[in-house]
Parts: structure tokens; sequence; C-alpha cells
């Protein structure tokens, strides 16, 4: 565990990957607070404009805190912080691997990387920018039975289920 303290204090002791850390952080707990305040945000630009809707805005970030339950905002919290810091951690192993080989990293590579961002490839664990949008769940419901699956190899099976997907009784 002290390798893993190590490697931090060595990454976040140079200052553009501890300000990106936080940069990427502030940005998305911001688009969570513009997600949630949409609906009120558009609502008041007809009537205070675009600076006093900024305005707003500024302070309903400031307010999150009230709008959201209190185990909500600190997860969101730390969701921030990790976030900020796996990209800067992938920036500076990137960028690691790139001065200590000779080679040169292709195309594959690069994309390689910015896809395991995006959608890892582990189900259980993995935690993508995919999922944490809603991207993973929303498309779920696109699916044939909004995601269910109606096969014999289902961990529950047909007979158990009606046609419509619901439990018999």
């Amino acid at each position: 565990m002290n390798h893993v303290f190590n490697s931090w204090r060595i990454v976040f002791e140079k200052k553009r990957y501890a300000a990106l850390s936080v940069v990427i952080a502030l940005v998305f707990y911001l688009a969570n607070v513009l997600l949630t305040n949409a609906g009120n945000l558009s609502s008041l630009y007809p009537s205070l404009g675009f600076f006093g809707t900024a305005k707003a805005f500024f302070f309903m970030s400031l307010g999150f805190y009230n709008l959201i339950a209190w185990h909500s905002f600190i997860s969101l919290i730390i969701i921030s912080l990790l976030l900020g810091m796996l990209f800067s951690l992938l920036l500076f192993k990137t960028n690691y691997l790139k001065d200590s080989s000779s080679k040169k990293f292709g195309v594959f590579g690069s994309v390689g990387i910015f896809l395991g961002v995006l959608a890892p490839g582990c189900a259980a664990c993995g935690i993508g920018l995919l999922s944490v949008l809603g991207i993973g769940a929303a498309t779920i419901a696109f699916l044939p039975s909004s995601g269910g699956r109606r096969s014999g190899t289902s961990p529950v099976p047909r007979w158990i289920l009606g046609s419509s997907g619901t439990l018999v009784s």
C-alpha cells in the first residue's frame, strides 16, 4: 500500500498533473450541477439573460449540497476527485511510457487508452466515463424487452417469468 502513496506523490508533485486533476474534478462537478439544474436555468434565461443565468449557475454550484442528499453530495465530491486523479494518472503513465520507450506510440495505442477510459471491459467492477454519464444504462432501454434477457441462459429462467417479463404469481 505504501507504493501506491509513493506513486501518487511522484505524480502529483508535478504541478501540471495536480492542476489537471483539480480541473477535471471541477468540470465533472459543474457538469452534474448543470444536468441537475438544466430546467431551472433554461427557465431563468429569458428573464435574466446570459450573465444573470451564469450568475445563478455559479450560486447553484456553491449551494448544490442543499439541493441533493448529503450522501449524494459526498459521493459526488469523491467521484469527482477520483475521476480527476484517474485522468492525471493515465496521462502521466502515457507520457512516462512515451518518454521511456524508444518506440513511438501508435494511433491504435492512443485509441485503446481512450476507449479504456470510456468503457472498460470489466462489467462488474469497471466504471468508465460512459457509465458515469449514464449512457450505458440509457442504451438498455432501446434493446428488445428493455434489455431483459428471456433465454434459457438468463439467471432467472423464462419459466419463472411470464411472457411480459414480470414475475409469475
